[in-house]
């Protein structure tokens, strides 16, 4: 009787803490689609002001897919969501289109590092 306690309260514990893992990654990844797209359209933009505009939405996602990294316990990835916040922070501050592009452009690498990174981390889970 003790091991069907057992093991009913392991199914009922931890199951469910591994689905919640495993959306927050899926989250993780989701924000760091949308950084990336968000980079992207900045890094083709025609004009500095447009591209800022991209940039500030960018860095908005990819703080979100930080945050999302961390609750999944994915260090690597909230490391890389975090550089991709950097980079769009010095893009945004960026005094002319080519230099916005140039960091829009390391940022929008770093989101894609983070797609690449997290779903390594849901293996573990």
């Amino acid at each position: 009787m003790k091991a069907l306690q057992l093991i009913l309260f392991v199914a009922l514990f931890f199951i469910p803490v591994k689905i919640f893992s495993q959306n927050n990654c899926n989250m993780s990844v989701t924000y760091s689609e949308m950084a990336f797209e968000k980079f992207k359209n900045a890094y083709k933009s025609d004009s500095l002001e447009n591209a800022k505009v991209f940039i500030k939405k960018g860095v908005e996602d990819a703080e979100q897919a930080s945050a999302y990294a961390l609750i999944c316990d994915c260090q690597l990835a909230k490391n890389y969501a975090l550089n991709a916040v950097t980079f769009g922070n010095k893009a945004s501050k960026a005094e002319n289109l080519e230099e916005a592009k140039k960091q829009a452009k390391k940022a929008m690498d770093m989101s894609l590092d983070v797609m690449t990174a997290t779903p390594n981390c849901k293996s573990g889970l």
